[in-house]
C-alpha cells in the first residue's frame, strides 16, 4: 500500500489532477492507494483565486480522506494515527509551498515507514524570510525525495544530503481530445485568417506576461497577423498589464480570457493556438508544457528554471527572457510552425511522458 498526502478532486488546478492521474495510475498497476487530503488547503484570507475548488461534475473513481485542515494541528496527529493503523510500504507527501511544511512534518514525525517528499518547487517564486527554514524543517522527517526536474533537484542536493531522485512531468491522462483547428477557432469566435500564441495558466508576476507585451512590438512588424490569448486565472491586477499593452499600442494584439478554464474546456484554446508560449523570468517545471503535448502543439518557452528540459528539438524552441530574443523567437516560431507540427515527435514525446511510465518508474525506484 502507498498512501498520498496531498489535494485530489474536488480541489481544481494542478497539483490537484497530477494527484488523481498518479493515483490512479498506480492503481491500474494493481498498487494499493490510499489518498488523504484537506478539509482546509488555504484559509480564504490567503488565496488569492476566485476558488481552490472545481465545479466539475466528474469524480474520480477512488475515495480520498479528506480531513486534514492546515489550521488545526489536531487533525494531523489524527492523520499520523490514521495512516500508522495502515501499515503502508510508503507514504507520499505532495509538497509545493512553505505553507504545509509545519503540517507534514507533524505527520511525518509520527511514522516510522519510508517518507517521500514529491517537491514541485523545492522554494517559492515570490519568496519569504523563512521559505528555506521550513523547507529544511519539513525534509528533516523525510527519507527519500522525489523531483520534476534538475533545476529543483539540483536546488535540493544543496540543501540535503538525503536521496534525491529526478523524474520528469507527466502529461494528465484526463485532457480532452484534441479538435480540428477550425472547429476550436469557430467555437471561440476567433479569426481564422490570424495567428494565434497561447499563454495559458494561472497570471502570476514571475510568469512573465509583461515580458510577452513588451515583445509585441517588435512582433508586429513581422508577423501583423499575430495574437496573443492570455487565458487563465489573474492571480493578481490585470490593470497593470492593460495599460502597459495600451503604451506599446499593442493592446488589440492580446485577447484576455480571465477566468479559470475548467479541464472541459481546455482543448478549445489548445486547439485553435499555432504555438504555446511560457515567457517565465523564473520556473521549475512547467505542466502548460505536457498539456501541449497532448495537443501536439509546439511550444516556445524562456531559458529559466527546467522549462528548456522539456523541449524537445522538434517540438519547441527556447528563448532568453528579455522582449527582443523573446520576439525574434515567436517570429521564427509563426514561420516555421508546419515543421514543428510532426506527429511521429509528438506521439514520442507523449509515450514518453506518460503517467504509466512514471509509476512504472516510481515503483521501480521507491517500493
Amino acid at each position: 500500500m502507498v498512501v498520498l498526502v496531498g489535494p485530489v478532486f474536488p480541489f481544481r488546478g494542478g497539483i490537484a489532477d497530477t494527484n488523481n492521474a498518479y493515483v490512479k495510475s498506480l492503481i491500474t498497476q494493481g498498487e494499493e492507494v490510499v489518498v488523504f487530503s484537506f478539509s482546509l488547503l488555504y484559509p480564504k484570507l490567503f488565496f488569492p483565486g476566485k476558488t481552490p475548488y472545481s465545479t466539475s461534475k466528474t469524480t474520480p473513481d477512488f475515495t480520498s480522506h479528506q480531513e486534514i485542515n492546515t489550521l488545526n494541528p489536531i487533525t494531523w496527529w489524527r492523520t499520523a494515527k490514521r495512516i500508522k493503523a495502515l501499515q503502508p510500504k510508503a507514504v507520499v507527501f505532495r509538497y509545493w509551498t512553505p505553507w504545509l511544511a509545519l503540517c507534514y512534518r507533524a505527520i511525518a514525525s509520527q511514522l516510522k515507514c519510508k517518507k517521500i517528499a514529491w517537491i514541485d518547487n523545492a522554494l517559492p517564486h515570490e519568496r519569504k524570510t523563512a521559505d528555506t527554514a521550513l523547507l529544511g524543517a519539513f525534509l528533516e522527517g523525510i527519507d527519500e525525495v522525489l523531483c520534476m526536474s534538475e533545476k529543483v533537484s539540483n536546488t535540493l542536493k544543496t540543501l540535503i544530503k538525503k536521496p534525491v531522485y529526478t523524474f520528469f512531468h507527466p502529461i494528465n491522462i484526463d485532457l480532452p481530445k484534441p479538435m480540428e483547428k477550425a472547429k476550436a477557432l469557430d467555437a471561440l469566435g476567433l479569426d481564422d485568417a490570424l495567428e494565434y500564441v497561447l499563454f495559458f495558466g494561472l497570471i502570476r508576476p514571475y510568469k512573465g506576461l509583461d515580458l510577452l507585451i513588451k515583445s509585441l512590438p517588435q512582433l508586429r512588424q513581422k508577423r501583423p497577423r499575430a495574437r496573443v490569448l492570455v487565458v487563465g486565472e489573474p492571480y493578481e491586477p490585470l490593470q497593470k498589464y492593460r495599460e502597459l499593452a495600451y503604451a506599446l499600442k499593442v493592446d488589440d494584439m492580446l485577447l484576455f480570457h480571465d477566468r479559470f478554464v475548467p479541464t472541459s474546456e481546455v482543448s478549445l484554446w489548445f486547439s485553435a493556438c499555432d504555438w504555446v508560449v511560457q515567457p517565465y523570468i523564473s520556473a521549475t517545471q512547467s505542466g502548460i508544457t505536457p498539456m501541449a503535448i497532448h495537443f501536439s502543439k509546439p511550444t516556445i518557452v524562456t531559458n529559466v528554471g527546467g522549462l528548456a528540459e522539456g523541449i524537445h528539438p522538434k517540438t519547441g524552441m527556447v528563448t532568453e527572457p528579455n522582449p527582443t530574443a523573446l520576439s525574434k523567437t515567436i517570429v521564427a516560431a509563426l514561420g516555421s510552425t508546419e515543421s514543428f507540427s510532426e506527429k511521429e515527435a509528438f506521439e514520442v514525446l507523449k509515450e514518453e511522458k506518460s503517467w504509466h511510465r512514471f509509476c512504472k518508474l516510481f515503483s521501480t525506484t521507491f517500493i
